[in-house]
């Protein structure tokens, strides 16, 4: 069995409150709780969940923009706190992101020729002349023409601007991408150029995506597998397929109703699941189970302890009290 791309053991991320005459802790937000997976090389992982579950956090945690409070990250078979400096520069470059804005992500003072060649000059392994042309053939690559290189991002549409951010991506030669809501900003009409775009450079460079979003439309087309993403932990995980066929948890069920079906008699067939109140405060999660108190099947038993995340059949895992995975 090949190695896992990027594992993430048990990760946990809090951050102090502050307050009092003295400024003292006084809390702590407990934004990710938990949380352990594995990304294989040329896979896509997909993490949902509602804004404020820590989807964000965790890909952070993972780039290192976050530090871990307890657990570990692990990059083929390397946890990432044992680097040094130096090893992290290496690093950053197997590992890279493309945001959710792509207008904030591309300097409006560069052109886009010197944003591309920007990180190939911080490697410091390229001549000027190989570093023309390696921009010239990012540009292709992400569906531009080489003389855009001349100009800047202003220039450009929005579905323009993210092929240019994934463009700058990919100039390092990565690994993996993390890929933080890389649609939601961009119109519905642009949205699938982007990601069919994504695909097709997965399968001729072989990536690994870790790809955070909230719209399961998209990720029903997109991802190998998913992990639902509740209050900091992950409540179900599995094959994609297999959990938009047929999810066991309560929130991974509620969430799935709202998506859109094509057909008018699958749309008539299956009723929407409506949850009550809002995503509680990381800063004060609910006792027990932290879906327990939006769950329309909770019992007493519910709020006195944390399901763990079982592992089922076929590569599925459950988190809850009263369902079992298969």
């Amino acid at each position: 069995m090949s190695q896992a791309l990027l594992e993430v053991r048990d990760l946990h991320v809090r951050y102090p409150i502050r307050g009092g005459l003295w400024g003292g802790q006084v809390g702590e937000v407990k934004a990710v709780s938990g949380v352990s997976f594995s990304l294989n090389p040329g896979e896509s992982l997909a993490v949902v969940g509602e804004s404020g579950c820590g989807k964000s956090t965790l890909g952070n945690a993972i780039l290192g923009l976050t530090r871990p409070t307890e657990g570990e990250v692990l990059f083929e078979g390397e946890p990432l706190s044992a680097t040094t400096t130096t090893e992290r520069r290496a690093l950053a470059a197997k590992m890279q992101v493309v945001w959710q804005d792509p207008v904030s992500a591309l300097d409006p003072k560069m052109t886009v020729g010197q944003s591309l060649a920007e990180p190939l000059e911080a490697q410091g392994r390229l001549t000027a002349a190989q570093i023309r042309a390696r921009v010239a053939e990012l540009l292709t690559m992400v569906g531009l023409h080489p003389d855009h290189a001349a100009r800047r991002p202003h220039e450009f549409s929005g579905g323009q601007r993210q092929r240019l951010v994934i463009g700058r991506a990919l100039a390092a030669e990565p690994k993996l991408l993390v890929l933080d809501e890389p649609v939601s900003a961009l119109d519905v009409s642009i949205r699938s150029q982007i990601l069919n775009l994504l695909l097709d450079l997965q399968k001729r460079l072989g990536l690994a995506y870790l790809f955070i979003s909230h719209d399961l439309s998209v990720v029903r087309h997109f991802a190998d597998r998913v992990a639902v993403m509740y209050l900091g932990k992950i409540v179900e995980s599995g094959p994609a397929q297999t959990l938009f066929a047929a999810p066991r948890h309560p929130y991974s069920q509620a969430l799935l109703s709202a998506v859109p079906l094509p057909q008018a008699g699958a749309r008539a067939r299956r009723s929407r699941i409506l949850l009550t109140g809002d995503l509680p405060s990381p800063a004060n999660p609910p006792a027990g189970c932290v879906f327990s108190t939006r769950c329309p099947i909770a019992e007493p038993g519910c709020s006195l302890s944390m399901p763990p995340l079982v592992q089922g059949a076929g590569g599925t895992a459950l988190a809850c009290h009263l369902r079992a995975p298969q």
